[in-house]
């Protein structure tokens, strides 16, 4: 069976022309017709998102039926974090805080869902991680304590935006660093493969890189990935791959 992965860090909906639009993201999405989708950057009820729940906006513009959002941060009388979108019926849902090096620093979280295809359990993660290196760093150690207490048999896609070679430097102001090599990555490849995938993700005033990704358990096989031009929809491109289970 294959089954089709978007992840995509919509900036609640805003394009490099600064307006909010989720309609246009999730048509963009639509075209790759998918079958789990991660986002990062999601609002729900905020003043700035038009008080709209913008994790059921753009499952339903997609058409597919179930979808799971949790808060790490509340903002304009709202709520912010990320959401995953599933074909599948959702049987679980959990938010993992991850740790704070300051209490300053946005609250960062993981978002798991488990889905089931007859017998065949699926785990996923939604992430998106901090812009400071030693909470990332933390985050990924993190992760890989809680997919350790996976049975191994069970499936495991993990998509988002890793931040890595992002340096915050103030309020709206960062940078970023490549490298052949990210230590993040490398944490997490202890227990995944990762999508190989290179061309930059990121694009802003502020800088940009490729910093958006997919890591999947050994035990599917990736048969294809592409990075989507978001046409600037939003100031990240989005990460499509099929898998063989």
């Amino acid at each position: 069976m294959i089954i089709k992965i978007v992840t995509f860090n919509i900036a609640h909906g805003k394009g490099l022309d600064g307006i909010i639009d989720i309609d246009r993201q999730a048509q963009l999405i639509y075209e790759y017709k998918p079958d789990i989708v991660f986002l990062q950057e999601i609002d729900m009820y905020t003043k700035r998102a038009g008080e709209k729940n913008q994790i059921r906006e753009f499952s339903k513009k997609i058409f597919l039926p179930y979808c799971s959002m949790e808060s790490n941060i509340t903002l304009e009388d709202g709520y912010y974090g990320d959401g995953i979108i599933s074909r599948f019926p959702i049987g679980f849902s959990v938010n993992y805080l991850m740790p704070l090096t300051d209490l300053k620093h946005e609250q960062r979280g993981i978002l798991c869902n488990r889905i089931s295809l007859g017998t065949t359990k699926i785990n996923l993660f939604s992430v998106h991680l901090s812009t400071y290196y030693d909470e990332r760093i933390l985050a990924c150690k993190e992760l890989n304590r809680i997919i350790s207490k996976i049975d191994k048999n069970e499936i495991i896609i993990v998509g988002g935006d890793f931040n890595v070679g992002v340096t915050r430097l103030g309020k709206g102001r960062y940078t970023f660093e490549k490298s052949d090599t990210y230590e993040e990555y490398e944490i997490l490849s202890k227990k995944l493969k990762r999508l190989p995938n290179m061309e930059d993700t990121w694009f802003s005033s502020l800088g940009q890189g490729c910093i958006d990704t997919i890591f999947y358990s050994k035990n599917i096989e990736l048969k294809k990935y592409e990075t989507v031009d978001s046409n600037n929809k939003s100031d990240h491109s989005a990460i499509y791959a099929e898998f063989c289970i």
